[in-house]
Order: structure tokens, then sequence, then C-alpha cells
């Protein structure tokens, strides 16, 4: 029995063994650079059952307690975007999360899910946390004290935590060539190795030797930078033994000379040895840096010898130039001509001593600061007066030693060099201060004279005189320059500009334009610093959009050019569209007066529309006369309170068309038409100024005269929809309602006068009668008429397929005027 369960036992457990179990491998924790990305290192195990799972339909998912913050199958609608690089097919899970914030910052779960029913959330998570600086990179060695000529390698190593955007690794200074790789550690993190190989010199020695690591953030901010360094110690023999002589030169015999011996070594030198290179023999003439002989002919060249712990230096020979037994004396310079002398004119320089043996060489040379330059050899030389070279002195040698005159400056006169102008305050400056212009030059002689232009144009216009000018900072200045004279010559400065500032104004050409169905307004400003410019409508900012296209261009260097497109103007009151310019000194504003605006149309709608209204007009003429006598004696007069406006001059005429019927019909033309009603058959057929139901009147309109002379008034009509009316609208009574207007408005800004005249008669519908005293059934024959010609126009403007044409108003307008 003890047997049986024990090879149940151990057949279970070979079961579990083969069979697999759920396992994920990640790091417990990782560190995020905020605003970096962030590969999760990942890989999993699943039962056997399941391996034939996976396929091409799983997918990862990382998930915070039960949220989804990452599908691997829609990244981009995930929370946090990012990318699967494992193949899930080899258990591969390794994920990249883009743009980590510290908000993400939490436990993260993973879970695979397949379409084939595998679907696991393993139980181990990974904690990650966030950091504004990166870890410092890892220099090995951390120190470096090696000798000369040793090979010497350096690593630098920094953690890669985002694949896609591993560390930049920079070594400073420049050691050659350097290796860089990627490296994984135990828990399957990266990281970014760099190594440089150099041998070691001297010149290595002091010096610092830092890794730079940078990382490059994916939210737009600036990269963080980290850098670890070291201070390199090599160790090197003495080095660049040399030997100084005190005084330099020629010497007399018997005189006494220092020697100083001198090397660069680390450690630094411990013994100074000095020798004499007698033949091929070295004869030790003493110890020390520094060592006193006394100078004689006889002697033969010498050297010194330095040491330290790693090795020994040596100087090149040396050899003392001892003279005797006199020296040239008294050298001294003349000039040719004396005195001043203008650049570019040819002096002669003579040089003179006195020495025994005779001189016998005269050398040249140049006085430039600490430096002596050569300029030429004999006793005379003829050279070039030039302003940038005039000091210089002689040399004289003979065989026993030199003798050295004094530095002889010849006084060259040129024009003015140089000139420049100096503007204070200097920067930008308000228009209208006062600004300080200095002139300054170099010339030999002084500057006699300072004088002032402007270059306006090809002309140059007098500004004033005097090396320094006051004068007021104004916009409109062209630039300037000033002139200096002396006896020679004069000179003359470059083109100076004031940079004035000034608040914004914007410029009289703005305007707009209506073409088609757009409305094109341009805004045009200067100012200076540059100004900003703003639409409102309604006194709110208007934005780009669809309806409302913005381009801006600059003016000039300190203008804005604005252009802004309202697309279907008639459907938007435009009357407050106004445009804003400013700057860190003020504003300006201009209003565009946009009240009116009247669709364009094709010519083809013009055709089709012509063709149908003068049909209709041609047969309804003669009706229209006929049915006028007929009415004539049943209309009433106006009442004497509204007689001024309904009769007599005919710059006023009155038209109560009522639209709405008693039925409650809803008007079926929903577009904007004009109908033009001659004032003198109006006032003829006596039609009453009387409103009822939800009648309009407007009383007044722009006066014309026709063809014969008589008087014609034309009233324009908005025909609208019930759908469309505000509330005030459908109010009856005798006066006309709150949607009646006639305006007329004058905007004056800037100078320019805009006028805008609207008149708009609305009606509600087009179906009401004309109603009159208490009988309501009674119907106005001319009024049912009309009804029935607005049903024919309203049938036709439903199946015509171009609408808001201009054409039968035109049209409609002749035949009425006729009758």
């Amino acid at each position: 029995m003890s047997a049986a369960l024990t090879l149940l036992l151990v057949g279970s457990l070979l079961q579990g063994a083969l069979c697999g179990k759920f396992k994920v491998s990640m790091p417990q924790t990782i560190e995020v650079l905020r605003g970096s990305c962030v590969t999760i290192p990942c890989s999993f195990e699943i039962k056997d059952q399941y391996k034939s799972n996976l396929d091409n339909t799983c997918r990862v998912m990382w998930m915070i307690d039960q949220r989804t913050v990452f599908d691997s199958s829609n990244p981009q609608t995930s929370s946090i975007n990012g990318e699967l690089r494992g193949d899930l097919r080899s258990k591969d899970c390794t994920t990249t999360l883009n743009n980590m914030q510290p908000d993400n910052s939490n436990n993260y779960f993973f879970r695979l899910e397949c379409d084939n029913g595998l679907k696991w959330k393993f139980a181990d998570k990974i904690s990650i946390s966030f950091t504004d600086d990166p870890p410092r990179p890892t220099l090995t060695p951390s120190a470096l004290k090696v000798k000369e000529g040793t090979s010497v390698r350096l690593t630098c190593s920094a953690p890669a935590p985002c694949l896609s955007h591993p560390p930049t690794l920079t070594w400073t200074p420049d050691l050659g060539e350097s290796v860089e790789t990627l490296q994984e550690n135990q828990d399957k993190t990266k990281v970014k190795t760099s190594v440089v190989t150099f041998t070691a010199s001297k010149n290595h020695h002091g010096k610092t030797i830092s890794c730079r690591a940078s990382y490059n953030k994916q939210d737009g901010s600036t990269e963080s930078a980290v850098s670890t360094s070291l201070t390199a110690d090599i160790s090197y023999s003495p080095k660049d033994t040399s030997v100084s002589v005190r005084p330099s030169g020629p010497v007399p015999e018997g005189s006494i000379v220092t020697l100083t011996c001198s090397s660069t070594a680390n450690p630094a030198v411990k013994s100074y040895t000095w020798y004499r290179a007698d033949g091929g023999q070295e004869a030790l003439m003493g110890t020390g840096a520094v060592l006193n002989i006394k100078a004689s002919k006889d002697d033969s060249p010498f050297f010194c010898k330095t040491e330290n712990n790693i090795g020994a230096g040596r100087s090149n020979l040396s050899q003392i130039d001892v003279q005797y037994p006199i020296h040239p004396k008294d050298t001294t310079v003349s000039v040719r001509p004396s005195g001043p002398v203008p650049e570019g004119s040819i002096v002669t320089l003579t040089c003179s001593s006195t020495a025994n043996p005779a001189v016998k060489s005269y050398t040249w040379y140049r006085a430039d600061g600490g430096q002596e330059t050569l300029m030429g050899t004999g006793a005379v030389l003829n050279i070039k007066a030039s302003k940038d070279d005039s000091c210089f002195f002689c040399k004289a040698d003979n065989n026993i030693g030199a003798g050295r005159s004094g530095i002889i400056h010849i006084d060259v006169q040129d024009s003015p060099k140089d000139t420049s102008v100096s503007v204070r305050p200097s920067g930008p400056v308000p228009e209208g201060s006062n600004v300080t212009l200095t002139c300054s030059s170099t010339a030999n002689p002084a500057v006699k004279s300072y004088t002032w232009y402007r270059a306006d144009g090809g002309q140059e216009a007098f500004m004033g005189t005097g090396a320094v000018l006051n004068i007021k900072a104004s916009k409109d200045d062209s630039p300037f320059f000033c002139k200096t004279e002396n006896i020679i010559g004069a000179g003359r400065s470059n083109l100076s500009q004031i940079d004035v500032q000034f608040a914004p104004q914007i410029l009289s050409s703005s305007d707009c334009i209506k073409a088609a169905d757009q409305l094109n307004c341009s805004c045009r400003t200067v100012g200076n610093p540059s100004p900003t410019l703003l639409w409102y409508l309604d006194g709110s900012p208007v934005n780009h959009s669809d309806k409302f296209v913005i381009s801006n261009e600059p003016l000039n260097d300190t203008g804005l050019w604005s252009i802004i497109t309202v697309n279907g103007p008639q459907e938007r009151d435009l009357s407050t569209l106004l445009c804003r310019s400013s700057n860190s000194l003020g504003s300006a504003t201009q209003r565009f007066c946009v009240n009116s605006l009247e669709a364009q149309t094709s010519s083809q709608g013009r055709v089709t529309s012509t063709f149908f209204i003068v049909t209709v007009g041609v047969l309804t003429a003669a009706l229209i006369c006929a049915l006028l006598f007929a009415i004539r004696a049943q209309r009433t007069v106006c009442r004497n309170s509204t007689k001024s406006q309904c009769t007599g001059d005919t710059s006023s005429a009155v038209m109560s068309q009522g639209l709405t019927g008693e039925t409650g019909n809803k008007a079926i033309i929903t577009t904007e038409e004009d109908i033009y009603v001659n004032t003198n058959m109006m006032r003829k057929s006596n039609m009453p100024n009387t409103h009822l139901g939800h009648q309009q009147v407007a009383c007044k309109s722009s006066e014309e005269k026709n063809e014969e002379g008589s008087d014609v008034v034309y009233s324009s009509v908005i025909w609208r929809s019930k759908s469309k009316m505000k509330k005030g609208e459908r109010s009856g009574g005798r006066n006309p309602s709150a949607g009646s207007y006639l305006e007329e408005e004058r905007c004056m800004e800037g100078g320019v006068s805009r006028n805008h005249v609207r008149n708009a008669l609305e009606m509600e519908s087009l179906y009401d009668k004309i109603v009159t005293g208490k009988d309501a059934k009674k119907t106005d024959p001319l009024q049912a008429y009309l009804d029935w010609l607005g049903k024919i126009y309203a049938e036709w403007d439903q199946t015509d397929p171009l609408k808001n044409a201009d054409t039968p108003n035109s049209v409609l307008k002749g035949p009425l005027q006729a009758a």
C-alpha cells in the first residue's frame, strides 16, 4: 500500500513538472526618467496544454489593478501609448511604454489574451517609479594612476531603461575611437556601454576625463544629461629639459652668467646635474637647478641632466657667446624728411653707431608691443610711412657685441579712419524721445569738422554739425551717417538706424470686398514692437475655422497684414466685425461696418429665372391692370393719421400684403427675394394702410425715376419662414412688428466713410389673405391673384436648382411697374 502511494505521488509530481505552470519573469521594480519611455523586459511560461494557443491573435495587456492602461492590439487608443517589442509565440512579452509621467507611477500586472480562449492575468507585478534626473554613468576603473606608455582601457556604463531611446555616451576629452554595446543585466534590463582604449602619456597627466550620458525625452522637454569623471595621474620621466642663460646673447669675457635648468616630470625632478661637453668627455660642472659661472672665451658647450623615480632627462648643448674687447655704442637713428609726413610717403631711415672693430651688420626691427618684428638690414632703409607701424629701432653688431638704438616714432598723418556713430540711449526708443548721436574717428591731425546727413533714397539730406547731435526720434526717419574731415581728407561712417518704437496704427488701405458667397476683409497695421492682430465679432475674438478663414502675412519689417474670409456672410450679422492691433505701447481698432450683403448668382440662374418670370409677367400684366380698375372703387382711402405716410409724395410707399393665411400654411420660400412695388399703382388703387394677422409694412424706401419720369419706389422685401421668425414678430396689430425695419447707418472711422442702407419687409408666409374691417371672410381680388402668383413662384422656386438668384427680382419689377 505504501509503495502504491509513493508511486502515485511521484507520478503526480512528474505530471505537474511536465505540464508546466503560468509564470512571468520581469524585474520587481524599475525606475523611469520623467517624460521618457521605459522598456519592461518580460517573458512568461504557460501550461503545456495552452502552448498551441500562442498565435497571432494573442495580445499583451498591462493593467493597474483591474484597469487596462495598454493593449498591444490597439496601442493608439490606450491611455498609455506603447509598443509590444517581444514575440508572444516565443513567450517574449517585452513592452515599451512611451512618454511616462509621474502620475503613471504604480504597480503594473501583465495579462495575456488570445482569441482562441487563452486568457490569463499573471500574479507577479512590476513597480514603476519616476525620477527627474537619470543615474550617473559608471566609470571603470574609477581612478586612473599608471605610468607613461601603459595601455589604458576605460569603460563607461549607463542604464538604458528604454530600448527605443538609449542614452548617448560622450567622452571628454576625445581619447580616440570608442566601441559601444548594449548589454543585459541579470534582471533582463539593459545597459549602454562605451569602451575607449588609449596609451597613457604625459599629455594626459592632470587631465579630467569624463563620460557624459544624455537622455532624450518624448514630452518635448530639455534632455537630461549626467556625467562622471576622473583625474588622470600619469607618472613619467623628466621631459622638455632645457637651459636658459642670463644675460642672454653675447656677454663680455669674465662677466657672471646664470644658468637655469628646467624640466617637467611626475613625480617632480629630485636632482639636477651640470656637465661640460669637452670633446668626447663629459666634465662635471656642478649640481642644482641654478648654476652661476664666469664667462670665458675658452669655455666649451654645456648641458644639464634631470632625474626622478621614473627616469632621467637631458637638455641640448648650450654655448655662451663671450665677446671682447668693445661692442658698438651710441647707436642712433635719423629720419628724412623730419617732422610729420603723409601716410604712404617714402621715408629714409639711417642707423649709425660707434664700435671697435667696426660695425659689421645693421638690422632694423619694428616695435610691435612686446614683439620685435624684422624690417630689413643695412645702415640705410627706405620704408613707406604708415600709421599702423610707426615705431622702430636699429641694432648694430660687430665681432665683439651689439648696440641698439632707442625706439623712434614717425609722425604719420592721414585722413580720418574708423569713423563710427554711437547712439544714446542704445536699443529701442519711444517715438518722439530725445536721442544723442556721437560721431568718433581716429585721425592725425585731429578731426576739424563733423557733419551729419540723412540718407533719403538716393539723396543725402543735411542734418547738422558737431561731434554730438541731439535729435528727436521718429519712425519716419531714414538712416543717417556722419562725415569727418581734417586737413588730409575725410572719413564717413556706415549707415545707422534708430529703432523707434510706436503704438500700432491701422492703415487706411484696410477694407472689405464681397466676392461670390464670400466676404474678404483685410486689415493692415504697422507698429514697433511688431503688433499682434485679432479679429472680433460681437465683442468676442474670432478664431480660424471653416466659416472664418484667417491668414496673416508680414508687412514690411514691423507690420502685419491679416485677411479674414467669411464663408456665407449673408447668414450672419457682420455689422460688429472689427480688427484690433496691439503691442506693448498701445492698440488701435477699426470697425468694418458690414450691414447688407446681396447674394451673387450665376449666369445660368439668371437665364432660368428670367425665362420663367418674363413668361409670368407678360401673361399677368394685362390682368393686373384690369384688376386695379375693378378694385379701385372698393378701396377706402387711408385715414388722416396715416395719410402723410401712405399718400402724396412718392418718396414713401405702403405695401400691405398678408403672407400667412387663416389655415396657418407655412411659407415654402426660405431664401431672401426682392419684390419691387410701384407706389403710383398702390396710390391709385387706394391700398389701405391696415395691418391684421401677421402683416408687416415698410413705409419708406429709396426713390427712383422711370424712363417716362414718373415716380417709382422700390421696396426690398425679405421672405422668411415661420421657423425663423422671432417671438415678437408673431403679434398682430396696426403697427409694424419688430421684424420690419428700415435702417440707414453711416460709419466714420479713420477718415473713411462707409454708408450702409438696408430696407427689409419681413413676411411670415406666402398665403395670408388681406382682411379689412370686421369682414374677415371677404377676400381682396387683387390679393387673391397675388396669392395665386406667389404659389406658382414658390413651386418654381422649389424645383429650381439655382436659388437666391437676383434675376426674378429684376424681371418682376418690370411688369409690376408697367401695371
